[in-house]
């Protein structure tokens, strides 16, 4: 005789010890025995969000749905999916319907609060956080969230008490750990920050997050790549208006230099700004790669780099030390040449939206048009060596892909 009970607690303890596919054979059992059972498929659709198959799992919990829609956690479980997938607007809607059946769930806040943090509604965050502890005031987090959301709303103070109040509770929590981390970074404290990224990863060595923290810790002992990760962490803090804002205001000062006139203060101003623009951009693309090759040839860093990174590096830095040969040459050859020698260090861009190994007939997106880019550069500076109009003509298409491909990538990391 099936004993249904037996199975599937044995299957929810098994997901839990993350043995995903012997947890889906035991619920597999009661499902042959009656496929519209919710509870094993409650537990077939967790397993299938633990092992990041999220399409799958979201099949699975609608189909929940159709045989009993009274379960909030069967909407929960579908707000996390959508939350992990980066689909807010879904992750609240169900949210929403879990919390209307049962709203006494401090969990069910916390997710709340963490997919407002990600839409940088921060006031929002913190006020489904507090709801979350007023139900349970040791919920961690909820705790984690409200400290984000108050750090975000610069209430510094308050946000700090938080956060020791989470370690208090639970000193072993990796995500309270990565949250200080990261707090520590955005205030340049890499030292500190690097104290909790270890203490995270000894605690969950499989924790992305932490290992991004830890690696950008490390990093940050280079000053152009600490004032990078700075300025970055502020911008993206930034409500999206404002982002955009920043992008689009350099038209107004390419607009200011045409009009104002000749050597005058205002020109120069708008040209000194547009240079530290222009600088910040290169950096934000090559910095985090220049910051790898120094991590390469230290101890922790060759083993934390994943292969993409050490490729990436790698292809960066020597394009760049190309380009600086190739420039040695044709300033020494007093030739025509210096336009190869821009297009060879405007490589080392394309090299970070480029996947390695390359596999150019199964690219897609902004990996293939970079694919595309980085071909023309490389014809160009072929034809350079057979006929310099041909070349020039080839140079000229290569610009405007490139600057499209810049232009498109700042205006979608504002998005």
């Amino acid at each position: 005789m099936l004993d249904r009970d037996s199975l599937l607690r044995r299957a929810e303890l098994l997901r839990k010890q993350k043995r995903l596919k012997e947890a889906e054979r035991e619920v597999g059992v009661v499902l042959q025995s009656d496929p519209q059972d919710v509870e094993a498929l409650i537990i077939l659709g967790h397993c299938k969000i633990d092992a990041r198959q999220f399409d799958e799992a979201i099949t699975i919990l609608k189909q929940c749905l159709q045989f009993d829609s009274s379960k909030d956690y069967i909407f929960y479980l579908l707000s996390f999916t959508y939350y992990q997938k980066s689909e807010s607007k879904k992750a609240i809607n169900y949210l929403k319907e879990a919390l209307s059946i049962f709203p006494y769930n401090p969990g069910y806040f916390a997710l709340a609060a963490h997919v407002h943090l990600d839409e940088k509604d921060y006031q929002s965050a913190l006020d489904a956080a507090d709801t979350g502890l007023s139900i349970d005031a040791e919920n961690v987090s909820c705790l984690n969230a409200r400290s984000t959301a108050l750090f975000r709303l610069n209430k510094k103070d308050e946000a700090r008490e938080t956060i020791h109040e989470a370690l208090a509770i639970d000193p072993e929590n990796y995500i309270t750990h990565t949250n200080y981390g990261w707090h520590h970074l955005e205030k340049g404290r890499h030292k500190d920050a690097e104290v909790h990224f270890k203490e995270a990863l000894r605690i969950n060595p499989n924790y992305a997050y932490a290992k991004q923290g830890y690696k950008s810790a490390l990093k940050s002992k280079l000053i152009f790549y600490k004032w990078l990760l700075q300025s970055n962490l502020w911008l993206s803090q930034q409500n999206k208006k404002l982002r955009m804002g920043i992008i689009f205001g350099l038209w107004l000062l390419v607009a200011g230099i045409n009009t104002a006139g000749e050597n005058s203060p205002f020109q120069y101003f708008c040209y000194t700004v547009m240079l530290i623009y222009f600088a910040i951009v290169i950096f934000s693309w090559i910095g985090s790669s220049l910051a790898n090759l120094y991590l390469m040839a230290t101890p922790h860093g060759h083993y934390i780099l994943s292969s993409q990174e050490k490729w990436s590096a790698g292809m960066v830095g020597s394009s760049l030390l190309v380009a600086l040969c190739l420039l040695g040459v044709v300033l020494f050859a007093n030739s025509n040449y210096l336009f190869v020698v821009v297009v060879v260090a405007s490589f080392a861009i394309l090299f970070n939206e480029i996947d390695f190994p390359i596999q150019p007939f199964k690219a897609r997106g902004r990996v293939l048009f970079s694919h595309i880019i980085l071909s023309t550069g490389l014809l160009c500076c072929l034809a350079a060596c057979f006929s310099m109009p041909i070349a020039t003509w080839i140079s000229i298409i290569y610009a405007l892909f490139f600057v499209g491909f810049i232009w498109s990538g700042s205006i979608r990391s504002t998005i």
